[in-house]
């Protein structure tokens, strides 16, 4: 079906036209003219990803779930016009949405995206946006796309900040010109909304917490986004919270200076635990849940391979080997998990064009990594992290999502995808690490610019 028309070309250039005077009046508030380069840079580059990945979905694949969504909006508009009062609907509970549609549709096809909290969130606001932009896919997915790079620009903010507008070309590279980061994450589709979403709350409780400024509409939007993220992908907002407790936790810690006082502190939280994980007895909910898991994992492993045998096209996809019911198995297989997440796939895993250059971006990275091994010893790169509280937050986040991730994906082309939301804060600690080490060998950049070989 063909979804994109001749009147979303008449009207790109249009839109293209209004979005770029925005990103021109957030330019303005910046004074460095190298901040304003790289805000104007990444905006053009999300917008060549929103139209290359629409593109794409529409006259390489012919399907996807941006489609789907799509066509669900479609559906809400529809009604609007018969209906004015089915309006309500757009604020009602899941359940009533999803018995609405299945009453009012003869067609079942999208009966599960509506059943589903996260599909419905994108579709009704994708049916918002319509009005907005004429009901052109290829504009409402500009809209998406916007949000997501104005989402990223906050978190590149945040980023640089706390590396002190050290090597500010180098992490403007690394966090917002990711091919990865910049065209799976611009499209109609969930990952847009959550990396922008993200990116504003972080820098909320960045400027909170860390710069003692208070703003009520900050307060006011950070908390919507903060509920559209835990409709669409609640695990996101478990791990950020996960996150952002350990680094709380440390700072608490670090602010205790005397060393006996300190070790009783841990020691008390160590006996806490223990006493109320005891009392509790948890050894059987570990158990199931365990169990739980991986037979949600083969699941989604079983699924894949049936796909994989009734469509040739899907090459892309690896394999984690047999998973035990046992909670001891899921430890022994998460190195393994973490580094496919990161770091995979090879070049010579790539089965289809997209993959092959999802690979040279992951190949690069484990080179980024191996060569910060070699030059802080290993030690001195885990002891800049677990030193610093930023580091310590961006490597757990980044360490259960990737466990998340590599555990229930079963596909690179699915899986490069969804860890598009933790990969700038990947990229920023390695920018970090390398800063600090720079710094130790020849100290600060002078006024924080960054120096000739960067």
């Amino acid at each position: 079906m063909q979804y994109i028309t001749l009147i979303d070309y008449i009207l790109l250039p249009l839109y293209l036209g209004i979005f770029f005077f925005f990103a021109k009046k957030m330019a303005k508030h910046y004074k460095e003219p190298d901040l304003k380069k790289y805000l104007l840079t990444a905006f053009w580059l999300r917008m060549f990803g929103c139209i290359a990945y629409s593109m794409i979905v529409q006259y390489y694949y012919g399907y996807g779930d941006s489609f789907t969504y799509f066509a669900g909006s479609n559906f809400f508009t529809d009604q609007f016009a018969k209906d004015p009062s089915t309006i309500k609907y757009l604020f009602s509970s899941i359940k009533e949405t999803s018995y609405w549609y299945d009453m009012t549709s003869g067609d079942k096809y999208f009966s599960g995206y509506f059943g589903a909290a996260s599909g419905n969130m994108v579709m009704k606001i994708s049916a918002v946006l319509s009005y907005l932009s004429f009901n052109r896919f290829l504009i409402i997915s500009l809209f998406f796309g916007f949000f997501s790079f104005a989402g990223q620009w906050k978190l590149f903010l945040v980023f640089d900040d706390i590396n002190k507008n050290r090597y500010r070309k180098l992490l403007a590279f690394a966090t917002l010109y990711s091919p990865s980061i910049w065209f799976w994450g611009s499209g109609l589709m969930k990952d847009s909304l959550c990396i922008g979403a993200t990116g504003f709350v972080i820098h909320f409780l960045y400027t909170l917490l860390i710069k003692k400024k208070f703003s009520i509409w900050g307060l006011i939007y950070s908390l919507i986004f903060l509920y559209a993220i835990s409709v669409i992908k609640s695990y996101i907002t478990a791990i950020l919270f996960v996150s952002m407790a350990v680094m709380l936790l440390f700072i608490f810690l670090k602010k205790v200076k005397h060393i006996v006082l300190k070790l009783g502190i841990i020691m008390l939280l160590m006996v806490v635990t223990a006493t109320v994980l005891a009392n509790l007895d948890l050894s059987s909910q570990i158990t199931e849940i365990a169990e739980e898991s991986v037979l949600q994992i083969q699941s989604f492993q079983q699924n894949y391979q049936a796909s994989q045998e009734a469509e040739e096209m899907s090459k892309g996809g690896y394999e984690i080997g047999e998973l035990n019911p046992s909670l001891t198995s899921i430890v022994l297989k998460s190195p393994l998990v973490i580094f496919t997440c990161l770091y995979r796939p090879f070049m010579w895993e790539s089965g289809k064009i997209m993959i092959f250059f999802t690979s040279l971006e992951s190949t690069l990275l484990l080179l980024c990594t191996l060569y910060l091994f070699k030059k802080t010893k290993v030690i001195g790169f885990f002891k800049i992290i677990f030193t610093n509280q930023y580091m310590l937050f961006c490597f757990v986040l980044s360490m259960l999502f990737a466990l998340t991730i590599g555990f229930t994906t079963f596909n690179f082309g699915t899986m490069v995808r969804y860890k598009i939301i933790f990969l700038p804060f990947f990229y920023f600690m390695l920018v970090y690490i390398y800063s600090e080490m720079i710094k130790n060998k020849a100290g600060e950049p002078v006024n924080g610019i960054e120096k000739k070989q960067n």
